[in-house]
Formats: structure tokens, sequence, C-alpha cells
């Protein structure tokens, strides 16, 4: 009888044997969770670093103005004061233009600071020259009489110009001022920089 119940396991070593299985069960879940885990981040972070660059490079195209996107039609409301008849519309060719709406809007210090002196000068320059007004420096002289939508008018005054305008020619002339611009009130000459 006595080699009988030692062929019999102890019941210690019974619940042992079965706590083992589910023990270790629970560290290999585990950690496939935490593996799970980071794997979704690793692909959220690289996902979204893409989208970062894509949204940068966006905003970057939208500054520096070069893929024009669109041709507008604008109405002229004010009278000319000079004898030279102004055309009640004028096609407006982003691509004409270095800042194309800068007659209607008022524009931020963050939109100049991608531009060169040169663009500088002419986006000033051409929010007097939708006006009509001469220019005294042969660069901008030159320039404007290259666009189709530039016509001189002799009797050209500042008071054409509206207060969006006006705040928007300061805010170039201080950005100029701010990075001392070489340009600002330089005459390069004809053939400079077109």
């Amino acid at each position: 009888m006595e080699e009988k119940q030692s062929a019999q396991p102890d019941q210690s070593e019974v619940k042992t044997k079965e706590e083992k299985p589910t023990s270790s069960g629970g560290k290999s879940s585990a950690g496939l969770i935490i593996v799970i885990i980071l794997l979704v981040l690793v692909v959220l972070g690289v996902g979204g670093f893409f989208v970062y660059r894509y949204m940068l490079k966006k905003i970057a195209e939208q500054f520096t103005n070069l893929t024009p996107t669109a041709t507008v039609t604008t109405t002229v409301t004010a009278t000319p004061l000079s004898s030279t008849p102004m055309p009640t519309t004028t096609p407006l060719n982003t691509a004409e233009y270095v800042i194309s709406d800068s007659n209607s809007r008022l524009i931020d210090r963050s939109e100049l600071i991608g531009l060169t002196p040169w663009q500088l000068k002419v986006a000033r320059n051409e929010i007097y020259a939708r006006h009509g007004r001469p220019f005294v420096h042969k660069d901008m002289q030159c320039y404007f009489a290259k666009k189709s939508w530039y016509t001189q008018v002799d009797s050209f005054n500042e008071s054409m110009l509206s207060a969006v305008e006006n705040k928007n020619v300061a805010t170039i002339q201080a950005y100029e001022r701010e990075i001392d611009s070489p340009l600002a009130s330089h005459d390069s000459g004809c053939n400079t920089y077109q």
C-alpha cells in the first residue's frame, strides 16, 4: 500500500504546475500589447511627420507666390483724375504681381519674410502702380511699363490710395527698414532685376 501513496503526487505540486502556464501566458499577452502599442505610435509618428512636411510645403507655396493659380477680374471704382481713361475692368493675373491682393486686404509682416529685396520694392510700388503713379526710379519705370495692367496717370495723387493700401505700404516699408534692404531707396536701373 505504501507504493500507491508514493505514486500519487502531492497536492502542492499539482497547484504549482497548474499556476505556471497561467502566469507565463499573462506575461506574453502583456508583451504583445506593448509591442502593438509601440508599433501604432511609430506609424502615427511617421505619418504625422509626413503630414507636417506636406503642410509646411503648402504654406511655403502660398507665401512665395511662385505658382500663379487664378485669373480674377476686378472693377475699378475710382475715377481717374487724368484725361487718360482707365479701364473699368482689369484682368488680374496673379503672375504679374508680387502680392496680387495688396490693394484689397491687409498684409501681414510674416508674408514678407521670404521675399527678396527686389520683390519687396516691387510689392510696395505695385500698390502705387495700380493707380497709375509715374515712377522716378528707372527700375520701377521699366518694370511696370512691361505690365499689361499698368497705365501711367500724370495727375496721380497719393490720396488715391485706400486706407488698406496705405497700411500695406507702411508695413512693407517697415520690413524693408528692418532688414536694411539695399534696394528700398536705390534705383538699380533698367534690365537689372526684371
